[in-house]
């Protein structure tokens, strides 16, 4: 559980932190409608993450986010921005995408502004989303190239990967994204959590 010092320290770090302007799910729109993304704005300085204590160790490594999750940075987060290894980064997105496939209904954007938009919402002060938070889409194409053989690989064995005798992680993949299309607007995802 985040305490008030934690937001605290999230706030204070928020302008070092990228706020992505675009969904992943988006920029794959603008590619596949031949048009540019919005290029993203670059942070001055990309400080450790505020999540980390004073021994440099995660906080919250036990309920720590699938963004976190995905990361195998070739620098130790005390010290710099996660920067990832390309096969990593390139399955890394596709992973993120699919969950954006799945949560139509949610919000996307950094994680910290998401904390503190909810924490503001729980607690009465956040009645509107901030322009900043961004709204997930669904788009069932994924960002391969064609010479991109190892991610197709990588892709295929995911998707093929049986989960119970009967059902595939594609299979799983599919059921999920019906339910929640037909059970979930926007923001009903807050029920949930408060």
């Amino acid at each position: 559980m985040l305490k008030d010092e934690d937001f605290e320290n999230i706030i204070k770090n928020l302008k070092s932190i990228p706020r992505p302007r675009m969904t992943h799910n988006q920029t794959i729109l603008c590619y596949m409608q031949g048009t540019e993304p919005e290029p993203e704005v670059p942070v001055e300085e990309l400080l450790p993450c505020p999540f980390l204590d004073n021994e440099g160790l995660c906080k919250v490594y036990e309920r720590r986010p699938l963004m976190c999750r995905l990361m195998a940075s070739v620098y130790p987060c005390s010290t710099r921005g996660a920067e990832l290894p390309p096969f990593l980064f390139k399955i890394s997105t596709i992973a993120l995408q699919l969950v954006e496939n799945i949560d139509k209904g949610g919000l996307y954007g950094n994680l910290f502004d998401l904390l503190v938009f909810l924490r503001d919402y729980k607690k009465g002060k956040a009645e509107e989303i901030p322009n900043y938070l961004l709204s997930n889409l669904d788009v069932d194409e994924l960002p391969i190239l064609p010479e991109e053989k190892d991610v197709k690989s990588w892709v295929g064995h995911l998707y093929r990967t049986p989960i119970d005798s009967e059902k595939t992680f594609r299979d799983i993949l599919n059921e999920l994204r019906e339910k929640f299309e037909a059970n979930y607007s926007s923001l009903d995802f807050l029920k949930d959590i408060f």
